[in-house]
């Protein structure tokens, strides 16, 4: 802006700049007074919350939506005597300390105007606020006593009606038993006595005609009352109500019906009955033990009708209550044995009828006050297990209420929560729900049982605790899922700001770097390009710390608003459900969206779920979704410090290497002709690149007026001038010594290609001889690709001869490296064509001894063939035959193994001949003899074996000739003596006429014995020779 006309944009970045030298204005006027002005803020943050909390609570005491169970009932009262004992005090100490600072404050800005406070937080409106909210306070109190006591009188009611339909279901379970027996015996009774059972069955049946309809007006009462288990009454009344019909039909049928066919004197009866009963009458108004005795039964009928009646309780205080009661009742009606007793021993004073009736209102007397010692003893039971199981439930639910107090009521908005110590008391409460749930089903457990098993009459009040019990341990369970996502929502928070912070920290460390230690203006280059090195390692950390900024900023998109659960709601705001939640008709589902209308209350919160319909729900159940306006200014500012980092760090990079470029300027202007030679040309035109590329980047990146700028441009043409008069001078030597130089690069050059190619060679040759063809054929190609590259070489061969032939000042040394090299470009020629030639050899023997080998092994197998001869003299020829064409063929085959055996003598000389340094064995080369000489002995077998089978053949004809004929004459010989012998006539008289001729004929076979012998000696030699 140095200028007369600055441009628009040059004026922007000059007032940025300032903006960004000048510190941030504080917050509060300077000239203000700072311990007044704290004061105010004091007063503005505790009126500010309790403000919110007079809020919270007035709209709290607002909702009249009360639950339809005693027991929650009960927790709500207790929630307001906490409330007005735990709460009120403290926060009416906080309004009297607010008043007193109002007032001081007053007092001090009376001079200067009034204290500066928002209209809702001024005294007058707190003042008006709190009244308002204790009047709320006193008015859900009374509405909340007065549907505890209409609930408690309902759930005396209800206990009544289970009572008394338990009585009435037991008397018609009686009347049915009797209609059942005395219809069997209708026809043997005497008249009268069937009226008299017909009238007794008929008076109870009216008894519970009258009993049913009380418990139909009753349950009516229940329904109206909107009590919660009036349908399961109603249901059992009319079941009653059917039984009883049902009855009244089966009395008219089985008994009034055949009763009305019988006649018999009405009169007798009532004059009997009306004789005993002035007799009675006569001896209660005159005998004093007859009117103790009839005061006894009354006393034992009033009590039992008293106890039948009584209530058992529907809470812990209540049934201890009753317990309290009835075990001075027991104990009274167990002291009341002893009038009883009394009353037996006063039978001694009476005689006759007036003994007979006596004993007869005793055993009244004694049936009446055992059914009331049972029914007592029986009740003092119930009570007591009620008192346990209740007691035991009881104990529970306190345990279940203090948890889930401890979860609605922790703050979710306290960004700064101890979150370890939080999770530390999500793990610890997992780990007691999990140990408690044996108690918690054990408790249940005694409670089915007492109304499965023992059919307890107070089984409503047990089934009340367990249906709490159940709900309260569902919702326990409901709000660990609350605490599990809450909590990670908020380390989440926390951990998200933390980074920010750090990130921002970092950020401001490294422009500290850079304002200090790379803001040098002076430097050698050394330094210089440590610094510059030092720049790019910045660099390079601050684009990789990019990726964590953008990191950072995709985060703060998923980042939950946890202030905002405390802010009011000015708008109806979407929030989404974390558990499950259901009040009377209100049901929300885990994960459902619901609309936030109020969150006033520091506990519940007025919203709407899918339906439309409102409810006062815990806040706990709900997280407000992301974004959180917070973390996306956090991320936002972080971005906008980043992109300030990398214009300081293009600043300064610009700066450095100007005065790199400065330094090192200064240091060609102090070179001389041969340090500028010492350097190297390559290394001197990337020098002066360098330099005009490095100055023509920033000449283009800077301002056209900077001085600096200027100053590096008559620097560079300074520079440029210089450069220019050392390269024509160094040119001028250059040239004497490059021819020099081009000739030990070209030695140098092709000294290593002919070294690495006598290495391979040499390798090659003393490798192992090839096993077999694949190998053999795998290195012909190996081979080929050598010399194909050894004859790439034969141009710089002659290249280097030329350079040789072009340089003036020979020297011995060019001369000597010059022959070194033809020699051993020589060498290795004529040890690749000595290789050539071995290869060559070693295919024809490889290919020599297949086939040998199979040639060989086809002779072995016909031979095997003539391993036995045949036993006729046509068959003997045909052997002889084919083997002497077998013969014809081992002749042939004898010349190509002679072939094979020369051909492994040159194979010899040509390995050993390649390998004129090795002095000891060539273990290849034996090996593959020792194959030639198996092959061989091979062959010598076959050779032996074809002129044995030929001598063989020959004697075995030879043999057969001489045995075959022989045997034909001799089988003909006896055939015909045999023919003789047949024909001789069995001796039986005239023995003596045939003697002769037979003595003949066996003289005949003795003297032809040898013959024949001489004949089998010949036919088993045969067999053994042939």
């Amino acid at each position: 802006v140095d200028t007369h006309e600055p441009d628009e944009k040059s004026l922007i970045t000059y007032i940025s700049s300032l903006h960004e030298v000048f510190p941030e204005p504080p917050a509060i006027h300077p000239l203000y007074d700072s311990a007044a002005q704290q004061r105010v803020y004091e007063y503005r943050e505790l009126a500010s919350a309790l403000h919110l909390w007079m809020r919270e609570k007035y709209s709290l005491m607002q909702d009249r939506s009360f639950p339809t169970t005693l027991i929650e009932m009960k927790k709500i009262a207790a929630e307001l005597s906490r409330f007005r004992t735990d709460e009120i005090p403290p926060r009416q100490s906080d309004k009297n300390y607010l008043n007193q600072l109002f007032r001081d404050l007053e007092k001090y800005f009376k001079a200067i105007g009034e204290v500066d406070v928002e209209p809702e937080l001024h005294i007058d409106n707190v003042e008006r606020n709190w009244q308002r909210l204790m009047a709320a306070y006193q008015e859900r109190d009374r509405h909340v006593q007065e549907e505890i006591k209409r609930l408690e009188k309902l759930q005396r009611l209800a206990e009544k009606v289970h009572r008394e339909i338990k009585q009435t279901d037991s008397g018609l379970d009686t009347i049915e038993r009797t209609i059942g027996n005395e219809s069997r015996r209708i026809e043997r009774l005497h008249p009268l006595e069937a009226k008299k059972i017909a009238d007794q069955l008929d008076q109870d049946l009216a008894t519970a005609e009258g009993n049913i309809q009380a418990l139909i007006t009753d349950v009516n009462t229940l329904r109206n009352g909107r009590y919660a288990q009036a349908g399961e009454l109603d249901k059992r009344v009319k079941n009653l109500h059917e039984r009883w019909v049902h009855l009244r039909q089966l009395l008219h049928n089985k008994i009034v019906g055949p009763l009305s066919n019988l006649s018999f004197p009405v009169q007798e009866r009532i004059v009997t009955k009306h004789t005993r009963t002035v007799q009675e009458t006569r001896n209660v108004e005159t005998n004093p033990h007859f009117r103790s005795l009839q005061e006894h039964i009354e006393w034992c009928k009033s009590k039992l009708k008293q106890l039948k009646k009584a209530d058992y309780g529907n809470d812990q205080q209540s049934v201890q209550t009753e317990r309290n009661i009835h075990q001075n009742e027991h104990k009274q009606i167990d002291h009341f044995h002893g009038k009883v007793e009394a009353c037996v021993k006063a039978r001694q004073y009476f005689s006759g009828e007036e003994l007979a009736l006596y004993n007869q209102h005793l055993g009244q007397l004694q049936k009446v006050y055992a059914d009331l010692l049972s029914f007592s003893t029986n009740r003092m039971a119930d009570l007591d297990s009620l008192y346990e199981f209740i007691q035991a439930a009881t104990t529970e639910l306190h345990w279940l209420n203090e948890k889930e107090e401890v979860e609605v009521t922790r703050d979710w908005s306290d960004v700064k929560i101890n979150v370890d110590s939080v999770e530390k008391y999500y793990e610890h409460l997992m780990s007691k729900l999990e140990k408690r749930e044996e108690q918690f089903s054990a408790v249940q457990e005694k409670g089915e049982f007492l109304i499965l098993q023992q059919n307890h009459p107070a089984s409503k009040a047990i089934e009340a605790h367990i249906a709490a019990m159940q709900a309260q341990w569902a919702w326990i369970l409901q709000l660990t899922h609350c605490l599990e996502t809450h909590l990670q929502n908020s380390r989440n928070y926390q951990q998200f700001f933390k980074d920010v912070q750090t990130a921002e920290e970092w950020l401001k460390e490294k422009d500290d770097v850079m304002n200090t230690e790379f803001s040098q203006g002076d430097f050698s280059l050394d330094v210089g390009e440590r610094l510059l090195q030092g720049m790019q390692t910045l660099k390079d950390e601050l684009n990789s710390f990019g990726d964590q900024v953008q990191a950072l900023i995709a985060r703060s998109q998923e980042i939950v608003p946890l202030k905002q659960r405390r802010q009011p709601v000015t708008r109806p705001l979407t929030v989404v459900a974390v558990s499950n939640y259901k009040q009377n008709n209100f049901v929300i589902e885990k994960n459902k969206e619901c609309t936030l209308t109020d969150n006033s209350g520091r506990i519940k919160w007025k919203v709407h779920n899918e339906k439309g319909i409102e409810a006062q729900v815990p806040g706990v159940c709900f997280v407000i979704p992301p974004p959180d306006k917070d973390a996306i200014d956090g991320a936002e500012r972080l971005r906008r410090q980043y992109d300030r980092s990398i214009a300081l760090w293009q600043k300064k990079q610009l700066r450095l290497r100007q005065n790199m470029i400065f330094a090192t300027i200064k240091v060609v202007k102090g070179w001389d002709l041969p340090q500028f030679i010492a350097i190297g040309a390559e290394q001197r035109n990337a020098i002066r690149r360098a330099l005009n590329e490095d100055a023509d980047k920033i000449m283009a990146e800077g301002d056209p007026s900077d001085p600096q700028l200027r100053r590096l441009k008559r620097e560079m043409d300074e520079v440029n001038r210089l450069f220019d008069e050392f390269e024509k001078r160094a040119r001028a030597e250059e040239e004497s010594k490059n021819q020099t130089r081009i000739f030990n690069n070209q030695i140098s050059s092709l000294q290593q290609a002919l070294d690495e190619a006598e290495r391979v060679i040499n390798k090659r040759v003393i490798a192992h001889l090839p096993r077999d063809i694949d190998t053999l054929q795998h290195l012909v190609l190996e081979h080929k690709e050598f010399e194909s590259r050894l004859q790439n070489l034969e141009p710089e061969i002659e290249q280097v001869k030329d350079t040789f032939r072009s340089i003036t000042l020979k020297t011995p040394q060019h001369k000597k490296d010059l022959e070194k090299v033809l020699d051993k470009w020589k060498y290795i020629w004529n040890t690749s064509n000595l290789y050539i030639e071995r290869l060559k050899c070693i295919e024809i023997v490889l290919t020599g001894m297949e086939d040998a080998t199979l040639v060989i092994s086809e002779f072995e197998s016909k031979l095997a063939l003539f391993s036995e001869l045949p036993s006729t003299e046509k068959g003997l020829e045909g052997v002889h035959d084919d083997l002497l064409k077998l013969q014809s063929a081992v002749g042939q085959q004898q010349i190509a193994m002679d072939q094979l055996n020369d051909d492994f003598d040159n194979t010899r000389r040509l390995t050993e001949k390649s390998r004129p340094n090795q002095r000891g064995p060539h273990t290849d080369v034996d090996r593959l003899d020792k194959e030639i000489q198996k092959l061989n002995g091979r062959w010598s077998n076959v050779c032996v074996q074809l002129a044995d089978r030929l001598r063989g053949c020959e004697q075995a004809y030879n043999l057969l000739k001489n045995y075959k004929k022989p045997k034909e004459t001799e089988d003909s010989w006896l055939d015909e003596h045999y023919g003789k012998l047949e024909n001789l006539q069995p001796i039986k008289e005239r023995a003596k006429e045939h003697l002769e001729s037979t003595r003949n004929l066996l003289n005949s076979v003795y003297e032809r014995a040898p013959i024949i012998e001489q004949v089998n000696v010949n036919g088993g030699r045969f067999i053994r020779e042939g």
